[in-house]
């Protein structure tokens, strides 16, 4: 039974599909037979308002595929119509079909410029967003950034100049997102070397860009430029206006002189190398400093390398007053010079000296000895050493060298005291 079920389900599955089949046949059959009620147009864009190519050309040139109103739907063929308006520039995509009412609908999206770019030798063409030329068709009016000096003419371009229309596109881009720079670049110049200048459209003067590399920050400092000195300078004060260096702006004043650069025109100076000269060098001869193409610059120079000739000098001279004092600090004396001095203060302070551990006896606290017989030989010695010491640093306020000659000079000159008889 279910062999059954299932070998009939599948039959009435497939004889649906054959009555479907039928069915669209004889309404193709039907509706093939019928004729073109019309033919409906409509064109797209992404900038409302932008006309390049309009209905007439459109439906001429699908008469031109022999398809007119009245002609029998199976005789149109959609896919060579699209094909035949794919090939015009101005139209990016197409869509035809055939609805109910037995009409044919065109759909068209049409290519927007966002460019205009003119030649070396004066011709110029559109470009789209992706860099697509386009021939000069306007049914309305655009603004659109200019560019001027492109240097080929040809459609097929080389790798330089295709990749600087890709520039091009990028710099009108950005451009096209700014109200501002859209009001104020009256066009944009290209060099010979493939830099971009902005010439404003208020304003006698030209903005130097360069490459399109950050340009969106380099428009960003223009317009820092404009609204904080720009424009309370004057609108004329400044001659040209420079964008190429990251995060500043140079700007120079009409009268003035542009500082001309080259390469080797300017020496670099390493100091390590200056001071390892000075040191071997005349002091007396001065520093010529180099000579560049401006007295101002020349100027600068000079000062700069005096600065460091003055500097290295009294580092020189501070070490060598440091090792002078050194030598002399740690120079010994003679043992013969201390022999003469020793005997010649010896003669002089004898007396004094006896007064004077006299009186330091007393002021130390020690008793005097009456009895020198009743005194041990070994302490007595010591003891009397000691008060020695210590009287002649205390009282004699003179030089440590000639304290020393003192003690030695004092030894010598001391009695021996007598043995004691108690031992």
């Amino acid at each position: 039974m279910r062999n059954w079920k299932y070998i009939l389900e599948r039959v009435l599955w497939s004889l649906a599909g054959i009555a479907l089949i039928v069915l669209f046949a004889f309404t193709w059959r039907a509706k093939s037979t019928k004729k073109c009620a019309g033919i409906q147009i409509e064109l797209k864009g992404n900038a409302p308002g932008m006309v390049f190519i309009d209905e007439k050309e459109i439906l001429k040139l699908i008469n031109e595929q022999g398809v007119k109103v009245g002609t029998p739907i199976g005789d149109i063929n959609l896919n060579k119509i699209e094909q035949s308006l794919l090939k015009t520039n101005w139209v990016n995509k197409s869509n035809l079909f055939i609805d109910n009412q037995q009409q044919l609908q065109v759909v068209i999206e049409q290519r927007i410029p966002i460019a205009r770019v003119f030649t070396a030798s004066g011709n110029s063409f559109y470009i789209d967003s992706v860099a697509q030329r386009l021939p000069l068709r306007q049914l309305s009016a655009v603004r659109l950034p200019i560019f001027t000096n492109f240097p080929a003419d040809q459609e097929k371009l080389s790798k330089p100049d295709s990749s600087l229309l890709k520039d091009i596109l990028h710099f009108a881009t950005v451009v096209r997102k700014d109200s501002f720079f859209m009001a104020q670049i009256a066009q944009v110049n290209i060099t010979s070397s493939g830099d971009f200048e902005i010439v404003p459209t208020l304003g006698d003067h030209i903005v130097l860009i360069g490459n399109v590399e950050y340009l969106e920050d380099k428009l960003n400092r223009l317009y820092t430029f404009y609204k904080k000195v720009w424009v309370p300078s004057g609108i004329n004060a400044y001659e040209v206006i420079d964008a190429r260096f990251d995060h500043q702006i140079v700007a120079l004043k009409k009268g003035l002189q542009p500082i001309q650069y080259q390469k080797g025109m300017m020496p670099m100076i390493k100091i390590d190398s200056l001071v390892e000269a000075n040191k071997n060098a005349d002091t007396t001869k001065p520093i010529v400093a180099p000579v560049p193409l401006i007295d101002r610059a020349k100027k600068k120079v000079a000062q700069s390398l005096d600065l460091l000739k003055k500097a290295v000098d009294t580092i020189v001279k501070k070490k060598q007053d440091t090792s002078a004092k050194n030598k002399i600090a740690k120079k010994p004396i003679p043992e013969k010079q201390q022999d003469n001095k020793v005997k010649g203060e010896a003669k002089v302070d004898k007396k004094p000296i006896a007064k004077k551990q006299q009186d330091n006896k007393v002021k130390l606290g020690t008793k005097e000895v009456k009895k020198p017989k009743e005194v041990k030989k070994g302490k007595s010695d010591q003891k009397q050493e000691k008060v020695k010491k210590t009287t002649i640093k205390e009282n004699n306020k003179v030089t440590d060298k000639t304290l020393n000659n003192t003690k030695k000079s004092a030894k010598a000159e001391m009695p021996k005291q007598p043995k004691s008889n108690n031992n």
